[in-house]
């Protein structure tokens, strides 16, 4: 699937979110990757990122789900993993560790999918 402009925006501003709470700098790597590298202010990679934009407000998100796929990409990378739910009012986000879950087959999507339903485990940034 390919990104179209609207959607690398709303990453763009949920890393930039993010990265107001923790610092650094962000880098937007391939279509097949995971969707950014985060980088310490030496420039160092402290860490990967995927986001997910959804056209909801925080309050109207729950459960968030997310391909089972998406997460293993950001367990390969073998460094500190963040999934961020990109909202219209702010970001969810949780570093992978930190995940509890369920997981079950969505024939809408044809695929493993991961689904959150206890908003207690995120943290958020409002916009």
């Amino acid at each position: 699937m390919f990104e179209v402009d609207q959607d690398l925006s709303k990453e763009k501003r949920a890393v930039e979110l993010y990265l107001k709470r923790i610092g650094g700098s962000f880098k937007k790597l391939s279509a097949g990757d995971v969707d950014f590298r985060i980088l310490a202010d030496n420039k160092a990679v402290i860490g990967y990122a995927e986001i997910k934009v959804l056209d909801t407000e925080m309050k109207e998100s729950f459960p968030l789900s997310i391909p089972a796929r998406k997460i293993i990409k950001l367990i390969d990378k073998r460094l500190h993993a963040v999934m961020i739910w990109s909202c219209i009012d702010g970001i969810y986000y949780l570093p992978i560790e930190g995940m509890t879950g369920q997981a079950m087959w969505s024939e809408e999507d044809g695929e493993l999918m991961l689904y959150f339903h206890d908003k207690n485990i995120f943290k958020y940034v409002k916009s």
